[in-house]
């Protein structure tokens, strides 16, 4: 069952939570680098009727992956329970070829802190922040790899830049507050979607690993390296790597 208490303990935080930036900061870096996105059972996920306690005990108790909505929504509790003030905002993927997924798609929240906004996203599938990101200023550097939130076109666009590449749009999002029944839209299209790939993604100390099909793609201090997994061996061993349900502190 979900516990505000309980839900500190496995990622890791000590000390007495405040809705302050510092807090912010460490229970998103925890969060990214304890539990990570999967993909694998989304058909198995109800869009329809988010059910806290039993996402609760998959993500939080168990350690096991999920899909942003699993991962952002809990977190956006979290974020309520320590007093912090939040709007929930869907988003849309940049997809093969330059084109723009749904306008509800992805699943991000934007904290407000000091007068601030930030950008929290702990349910990413791809190379993401590993702390919050301010949605105005400079390019923030982050494990070595670049961040920045660029308005355009009446949408704010989140890039990132690693070492000795150019910048890339990975989605986009306004700031309309989302209640998290209009993500019920998801159920039909994922119905539909033969284009399934399976994509998992961890943060690390250093850096986060991204598992999309059969290729593995490694960031750490801000160097991109990707490799085939060539057999089931192979996968078995990028699962024990980075994969693993994570335990308690």
């Amino acid at each position: 069952m979900y516990d505000t208490d309980s839900y500190l303990k496995h990622i890791g935080f000590s000390g007495t939570p405040s809705a302050d930036l510092a807090t912010l900061q460490d229970i998103h870096r925890r969060h990214q680098i304890r539990f990570h996105y999967d993909n694998g059972d989304i058909a198995g996920v109800d869009f329809v009727e988010f059910d806290r306690d039993a996402v609760f005990d998959k993500i939080i108790v168990q350690g096991r992956g999920g899909i942003c909505t699993d991962l952002n929504l809990l977190f956006r509790q979290l974020l309520l329970d320590l007093g912090y003030r939040i709007r929930l905002l869907s988003a849309s993927m940049l997809l093969p070829g330059g084109v723009w997924g749904p306008d509800v798609e992805h699943m991000v929240i934007v904290v407000t802190v000091d007068g601030q906004d930030w950008l929290a996203d702990v349910g990413n599938g791809g190379i993401s922040i590993v702390d919050p990101l301010p949605l105005a200023g400079p390019p923030q550097t982050q494990q070595g790899i670049e961040f920045r939130v660029v308005p355009q076109g009446g949408f704010h666009l989140f890039q990132y830049k690693t070492r000795n590449k150019p910048w890339r749009s990975a989605y986009r999002f306004t700031l309309e507050p989302r209640d998290p029944a209009d993500w019920r839209v998801l159920a039909d299209m994922i119905d539909k979607d033969e284009r399934f790939v399976r994509r998992r993604r961890r943060g690390t100390e250093h850096g986060q690993v991204v598992q999309i099909a059969n290729i593995l793609l490694a960031v750490e201090d801000g160097v991109e390296r990707n490799r085939p997994i060539r057999s089931t061996e192979e996968l078995e061993q990028v699962t024990d790597d980075y994969f693993q349900p994570a335990a308690a502190e």
